[in-house]
């Protein structure tokens, strides 16, 4: 009887060991899965602040490229405002150099 009882024990602490062996694994398994999700965590935190910088940085050139493209427009405009005025004016004294002309015959 105290060879079984003694067996009983032995297996009883074997479990036991095995139970404290997977409990610790668990536990070892968790700190894991914690380490995990903050690295992850800090890795998507760094690439959408990359992503930000680089998304500000395309909207600031952007705006930079409306921005000249706006001078530029206006300088072509006066540019060829004064030229439809002088070809209007060149135009204006042709037909009144004309009517004088047939004004005098």
């Amino acid at each position: 009887m105290d060879e079984l009882k003694s067996g009983f024990d032995r297996r009883v602490a074997e479990y036991k060991k095995q139970l404290d062996e997977f409990k610790a694994n668990n536990e070892a398994v968790e700190a894991l899965k914690k380490a995990h999700a903050k690295e992850l965590a800090a890795h998507v935190q760094e690439h959408n602040k990359k992503y930000n910088e680089l998304l500000t940085e395309k909207l600031n050139s952007e705006d930079a490229l409306k921005a000249q493209f706006e001078i530029e427009k206006k300088a072509l405009i006066k540019e060829w405002q004064t030229k439809m005025n002088a070809s209007v004016q060149q135009a204006r004294e042709q037909e009144q150099a004309r009517a004088k002309e047939v004004m005098d015959r």
